[in-house]
C-alpha cells in the first residue's frame, strides 16, 4: 500500500509539473520578455519605450491577413521591425473583443510574437463608439468592459506589455474632457482589481494634443503613463513650425514636472497622405520636407528625453513582400537614430 502510495504522489508531481510547464510556456516561455514578470515603474518603462511605431496588424484586414499568412510559415513579422531598430509597436485594435473570443486570440498571438523578438507591445484601442458617441452611457460602460476583457485576458503577461485606453481623442470625444476623465478612472479601477501593477496609458482631450494635459484628473500610483501627439497625420500643407513642435514639448514637460506622470508621443508622421488613399496611397510632401521635418521631430524629443513612435508600418514596410520600401530609408536613419538595438 505505502508502495502504491508513493509511486502516485510521484505521478501527481510528474503530471502537475509538465501541465504546469504547458500552461504557463504560452504566456512566459514564449517570450525572451520573462524577466519582466515583476512591475516595471512608469519611470523605468518611460526610459525602456526608445523609437516605435504604430502598426496596423489588427486594424486593416489585408495587412491582417498577410501578418496571419506569413505567420503559418514559421515568419515572425515583428522581427523584421526590431532588426530595423524598432523597440516597441504599438498594436492598434478596434474589434469588440468582449463578443469576439477569435479576436483575441490573434491579439495574443501578435503580443506573444512581438515578446519573442524582445520587443515592447502596447496595446491601444481605437474606441469607435466613445469616440463617435461620447455622452452615452452605454458606449462609456462597453469602453471599460472592453479594457476589462483585455486585461483579464492578458493578466499574467510580462510586464513589458502596457495598455494605451484610448488611441486618440478625435471626432466628439475631443470636446468632452470630463467623459474621458470618468471613463479613464472606471476603466483604471476596473483593471488595478485585475493587474494592480501594468502600465496604462491615457491620453489628453483636444485630439490629444499636449495643451490639454491639464485637464486630465488622473491619480498617479506610480504605473500610469500620459500619451500626447502632434502631427499624428504628418505636416499640414507640407509645412511645419519648430515653435510649435518646441512649446509642444514644453507643456508635456511641465505638466509632468507638476503632476509626477512621465509621457510618450505615440504618433507622428513624417510626411503627408491623401485622406483615404490606402495602401497604395503616394505621399504628398517631398523627401526633402519629410527628411526636414523628421530631423527637427527627432532632434527636439531626443533633447527633452521623450519617446516616440511614428505612424505607422504600412508607410514604411510592405508586409506582403516582407520589405522595406527604398524610398523610406533615409527618413527611417534619422528617425531610428536614437533608439537602442
Amino acid at each position: 500500500m505505502k508502495k502504491i502510495f508513493i509511486l502516485t504522489l510521484i505521478l501527481i508531481l510528474l503530471f502537475s509539473s509538465v501541465f504546469g510547464f504547458y500552461l504557463g510556456n504560452e504566456i512566459t516561455s514564449s517570450s525572451t520578455h520573462s524577466q519582466y514578470l515583476h512591475p516595471i515603474t512608469a519611470k523605468q518603462y518611460q526610459e525602456m519605450l526608445g523609437v516605435g511605431i504604430n502598426v496596423d496588424w489588427m486594424t486593416y484586414s489585408w495587412v491582417n491577413h498577410y501578418y496571419f499568412y506569413w505567420r503559418s510559415k514559421g515568419v515572425i513579422v515583428p522581427s523584421y521591425f526590431k532588426n530595423k531598430g524598432f523597440s516597441n509597436v504599438r498594436i492598434r485594435i478596434g474589434e469588440d473583443v468582449t463578443k469576439n473570443s477569435t479576436v483575441l486570440v490573434q491579439l495574443k498571438e501578435i503580443v506573444n510574437d512581438t515578446l519573442k523578438v524582445n520587443m515592447i507591445p502596447i496595446i491601444t484601442y481605437t474606441a469607435p463608439e466613445l469616440r463617435g458617441n461620447p455622452k452615452n452611457e452605454c458606449t462609456q460602460e462597453h469602453f471599460v468592459k472592453w479594457w476589462l476583457t483585455v486585461a483579464q485576458y492578458f493578466k499574467n503577461y510580462p510586464y513589458t506589455l502596457s495598455y494605451d485606453l484610448l488611441i486618440e481623442s478625435s471626432g466628439d470625444i475631443k470636446s468632452y474632457p470630463d467623459v474621458l476623465n470618468k471613463v479613464y478612472l472606471q476603466t483604471i479601477s476596473e483593471i488595478r482589481t485585475v493587474d494592480p501593477y501594468r502600465i496604462i496609458f491615457v491620453t489628453p482631450a483636444g485630439i490629444s494634443k499636449p495643451s490639454y494635459l491639464s485637464e486630465l484628473s488622473i491619480t498617479n500610483d506610480g504605473y500610469i503613463l500620459a500619451e500626447w501627439h502632434i502631427y499624428a497625420s504628418g505636416p499640414q500643407d507640407c509645412s511645419y513650425n519648430k515653435s510649435y513642435i518646441n512649446n509642444s514639448i514644453m507643456t508635456a514637460l511641465n505638466w509632468s514636472k507638476n503632476t509626477g506622470i512621465l509621457t510618450w508621443l505615440g504618433a507622428w508622421r513624417p510626411n503627408k497622405y491623401p485622406k483615404n488613399s490606402g495602401k497604395n496611397g503616394k505621399p504628398i510632401c517631398s523627401i526633402n520636407v519629410e527628411l526636414n521635418f523628421s530631423k527637427a521631430m527627432v532632434s527636439a524629443l531626443s533633447f527633452a528625453h521623450i519617446p516616440y513612435d511614428i505612424n505607422a508600418d504600412t508607410r514604411f514596410f510592405d508586409i506582403q513582400n516582407l520589405t522595406w520600401y527604398s524610398s523610406q530609408e533615409s527618413v527611417l536613419k534619422i528617425i531610428l537614430r536614437s533608439s537602442p538595438k
